[in-house]
């Protein structure tokens, strides 16, 4: 039941023989249930909310008393009503009554005429009709609601109605405290738009400090009524979608919070909630097949597992992979994920699946601001697939394609690593295509960047195909022996182990130099006649004069990208 408060049992009661002697200031206590106490210890049965009757018989002592009045209030009884029983001559201590006025605790004496039956009876004929009066409503608010379902009404429908409903502004916030959408009423309503990002600061850090550790999902979420700054109180309950995701639903009143305010809430949130939460489960469904249906479609792409282009192009068109002028397959890849699975088993298999949502949560939040570009996202185990499009103006500033994606690059860094830091991420990213009919090959460049890109700039980066530059000419050897066959090569390989000499990379930046000595030994904080040195004694090793011959040049040049792409 949700109750009646001391003051409405009262209005009720006085006229049946029952006196309010003390405890005035607790008129706001709601009355829940009605119990008897007629034997001593017994405050460990409290529930909260109870009118208690009692005729103190077991309380002989005043401090018995007084203690008994000061329990019943920690224990949240609603209030205690007197009766003289068998004494003719009945008298309450004015100190009980002084103790009830100090702590708010209504304190009512009964006429020895009134039997304690007419007080519980008329008394949950009030709950009753309560109840009756509050499932109604709550039953007409959930026919709204369900009707705004019905009539394909979304959220801001169902908030809207909320909002008319309590007479006050209403914010819908997703999972990560974001304004999904927002009903503003009356003249404060410019103020809370002012105030929307400390709005949605605050609630996160109110639920996450007051909440998420102390909930229990067995039982329903509460809503918490929290007073916010410049006279705001909020009313904050969650909207729990499924075990991985909650949203949140606030009501915003300039002023204090009333009793009414409170019962409001517990009759009309249900049904709002329910309808929310149908909603945004719904829109789930669908966004999960079409995912679903275009991770089948880049599939069978890269497998080549169609039979035409033109059924592939009119499937494209039909999943609504309309390109842009420039697209780009990018690649999120956690770093030898195998490898951490494996030194972090004792973790068990959530911690593993909870990185795997992280990633997937942190793309997605990530793509929010550029959604409308994202064309395809692909989830895999421990990778993130997307197909992102930029017009041709964009394209030709290379600048500022590269600048969009490497601040994507950053944000799903800053979304995934703050959760999980001892795991890091890599990213590939293709060159640029204007038909679909060239996924499978994007993608593998993709791939290539990433894989390229680890092994020559390290880990945690953002690695594009086309700054790969002569490395995009290498076909990766299997292993080093494939290299170090050729004999002239081997002997400068083999100086270099033997005597932690650094010929190889003096050479390899002398070619990257375009044969500048100068440059090579300003790059290698070397002196200019150390490299003169070193040139000398890499012709005496291989015993062929490269540096005049083109050809050789560039075979040396490419034997060394290759070796250090196995470094």
């Amino acid at each position: 039941m949700e109750g009646i408060t001391v003051k409405e049992a009262y209005e009720i009661l006085k006229e049946d023989g029952v006196y309010w002697a003390g405890g005035r200031n607790g008129e706001i206590r709601v009355i829940k249930s009605v119990s008897v106490i007629e034997i001593p210890d017994c405050l460990e049965w409290l529930q909260g909310g109870e009118m208690i009757l009692t005729t103190l018989y077991p309380y002989k002592t005043i401090d018995e008393r007084l203690n008994l009045i000061r329990g019943l209030s920690r224990g949240e009884a609603a209030c205690i009503c007197i009766h003289p029983g068998n004494d003719p001559f009945p008298q309450v201590p004015d100190c009980l009554i002084k103790l009830a006025d100090e702590i708010n605790f209504p304190l009512f004496l009964i006429e020895r005429k009134v039997p304690y039956s007419i007080i519980m009876k008329k008394t949950y004929e009030a709950l009753l009709n309560r109840e009756e009066l509050a499932l109604k409503k709550a039953q007409e608010i959930n026919n709204v609601m369900n009707n705004i379902l019905l009539t394909n009404g979304g959220v801001h429908e169902i908030i809207d109605k909320l909002s008319a409903i309590t007479n006050k502004s209403v914010l819908f916030l997703d999972e990560n405290f974001k304004l999904v959408d927002m009903i503003l009423r009356g003249k404060n309503g410019s103020l809370i738009e002012e105030d929307l990002t400390k709005i949605c600061d605050f609630t996160k850090s109110y639920i996450e400090a007051n909440i998420l550790h102390k909930r229990n999902k067995n039982k329903p979420d509460q809503t918490h009524i929290v007073s916010w700054e410049d006279g705001f109180n909020l009313a904050i309950s969650i909207v729990n979608i499924n075990d991985e995701m909650d949203y949140y639903l606030l009501v915003i009143k300039q002023g204090e919070m009333t009793e009414l305010d409170n019962k409001l809430y517990k009759i009309a949130f249900p049904g709002t909630i329910t309808a929310l939460k149908i909603d945004i489960l719904k829109n789930l469904a669908i966004l999960e097949t079409e995912q679903r249906l275009k991770s089948d479609f880049f599939e069978d792409v890269i497998n080549d597992a169609y039979t035409s282009d033109e059924l592939m192009k009119k499937r494209a068109r039909t999943l609504g992979l309309n390109l842009l002028d420039k697209n780009f397959v990018v690649i999120f890849d956690i770093d030898d994920f195998e490898k951490y699975c494996r030194d972090n088993y004792e973790k068990g298999e959530e911690h593993i699946q909870k990185i795997k949502r992280d990633l997937k949560k942190a793309i997605e939040e990530a793509c929010k601001d550029i959604k409308n570009r994202v064309l395809l996202f692909v989830p895999k185990s421990d990778a993130g697939i997307l197909l992102i499009g930029f017009t041709q103006i964009e394209y030709k500033r290379e600048m500022l394609y590269k600048k969009m994606l490497n601040d994507l690059f950053y944000k799903v860094i800053n979304g995934f690593s703050t959760k999980n830091p001892d795991v890091t991420l890599s990213v590939g990213v293709s060159s640029g295509m204007e038909n679909i009919g060239e996924l499978k090959r994007v993608y593998k460049e993709a791939i290539f960047a990433k894989d390229i890109g680890n092994k020559l700039f390290g880990r945690g980066k953002i690695n594009f195909y086309d700054d790969l530059g002569i490395y995009k000419l290498i076909s990766i050897p299997d292993k080093k022996e494939d290299i170090l066959r050729d004999r002239w090569f081997s002997r400068l390989y083999e100086h270099d182990r033997h005597k932690n000499g650094n010929l190889i990379e003096t050479l390899e930046v002398f070619l990257d130099s375009n044969g500048s000595i100068k440059d090579t030994a300003k790059k290698l904080y070397t002196h200019p006649n150390t490299i003169k040195y070193r040139l000398k004694k890499v012709k005496e090793l291989t015993g062929e004069d490269i540096f005049q011959d083109e050809q050789k040049r560039l075979y040396y040049h490419i034997l060394i990208k290759a070796l250090k792409m196995l470094s």
